[in-house]
């Protein structure tokens, strides 16, 4: 049996088809990006292509992460949203500086098939610039924030103010609204722990609201733009707001701290992070009540802590509650299962599926797994055993 290589999968079903499409992080071949499977039973998966054209409209220069693929029933394409870092002469104009080393942002290609070729609408990503105006920008009075030497007092002068580097977009459709959510990653996060005492970079869920005239056009050329209350300027130049949805601080969980250690752990090698990402945004009725449910990943996928948690809300933007026996999936290594996370949710035949990465061997590279979620209150969740899917070979 062989397993499906890929990262980060998101599953769409396709009612014209009866197929269900996955897309996934993959390598680089022939200027094309992310794999594309198709599927009758979830479980069973056929390669079909890349993806993303890379030639053509493309600002990314690398780091193409996190696909997700949407049908838009008023035009019939299909939207691939995806995170890239970009091209360094593009850099200044959207973070305001020259060394703003991951400088992600979220682009956004369609097609009029769920295999593809998907092309960029445009040649530059979403336009959009979130800001955080109340961060302490410690890397410019540090030369390392890791140091057990450093002077803390200097970091109440640290200038204010920082752009966000965006990875794993998720949109989420309710009723009327579109939101969509992403991971502020690590950099330029540089947070002062008080418990332990020490930096931490961390990458936190956010959300904003999107207008939704784009989503309107019936020839599929307009770009997703964010709401106008979100929209802000300081002397011409854009700050734009966002919401936090999943922050350490709010609520702590002692498993996502696999790598708070690591600066000491790899002799200066490595930084001190938390990572929050991969989430996937949805509703589920409960009691009588719709309520909203928020699944993300924590840490690393190489460390023994990496997982999937899961967080409640009574609004699409919160805030949330994490769920008290988080992680509900974890490495399970007496079941040959590590690097389990960075998933999506599916419906089939009225069950709930966590589609995910993870590996059989930690030598080897993610692949796709499948779960079934049973959600039975805020209180009570439950996943059936992990199974690893099957790459059907011509």
């Amino acid at each position: 049996m062989k397993s499906v290589i890929g990262a980060d999968p998101y599953v769409l079903f396709d009612k014209k088809s009866g197929y269900y499409y996955c897309y996934a992080t993959s390598n680089t071949k022939h200027n094309k990006t992310f794999y594309i499977y198709k599927s009758k039973d979830l479980i069973n998966w056929e390669f079909v292509d890349y993806a993303l054209d890379t030639l053509k409209n493309n600002w990314g220069k690398d780091w193409y992460w996190a696909p997700e693929c949407y049908y838009n029933p008023h035009n019939n394409h299909y939207y691939l949203f995806y995170s890239a870092r970009l091209k360094d002469e593009l850099t200044k104009e959207y973070f305001y500086e020259d060394n703003y080393e991951e400088n992600c942002k979220i682009g956004v290609a369609v097609s009029t098939s769920p295999e593809g070729p998907f092309i960029n609408i445009t040649d530059r990503p979403i336009d959009y610039y979130p800001y955080d105006p109340n961060y302490l920008d410690v890397d410019k009075v540090y030369k390392n924030t890791f140091s057990k030497d450093i002077d803390l007092s200097k970091r109440l002068s640290a200038p204010k103010g920082v752009y966000l580097s965006s990875i794993d977009v998720n949109l989420f459709f309710d009723e009327d609204r579109i939101y969509m959510f992403y991971s502020r990653c690590c950099y330029r996060n540089c947070i002062f722990d008080e418990e332990y005492q020490k930096f931490i970079e961390e990458s936190n869920i956010v959300a904003v609201e999107l207008d939704t005239s784009w989503w309107f056009d019936k020839e599929a050329k307009t770009m997703p733009t964010i709401k106008k209350e979100y929209l802000s300027y300081n002397n011409n130049q854009r700050q734009d707001k966002f919401t936090n949805i999943i922050t350490y601080h709010n609520e702590k969980q002692a498993w996502e701290n696999g790598h708070i250690n690591d600066y000491d752990n790899n002799f200066g090698s490595k930084r001190n992070r938390r990572w929050s990402e991969g989430s996937t945004t949805f509703t589920k009725m409960l009691n009588g009540e719709k309520v909203y449910c928020i699944t993300y990943s924590c840490n690393n996928y190489q460390n023994a802590l990496y997982g999937v948690g899961i967080a409640f809300s009574k609004n699409a933007l919160g805030p949330y509650k994490k769920y008290e026996k988080n992680p509900i999936i974890h490495q399970i290594k007496e079941e040959s299962l590590y690097s389990t996370g960075h998933g999506t949710i599916i419906e089939k035949n009225g069950e709930m599926y966590y589609f995910l990465h993870g590996r059989d061997n930690v030598e080897h590279d993610r692949t796709l797994y499948l779960a079934k979620i049973n959600i039975n209150s805020t209180t009570d969740v439950s996943v059936d055993k992990v199974e690893m899917c099957k790459l059907i070979e011509e």
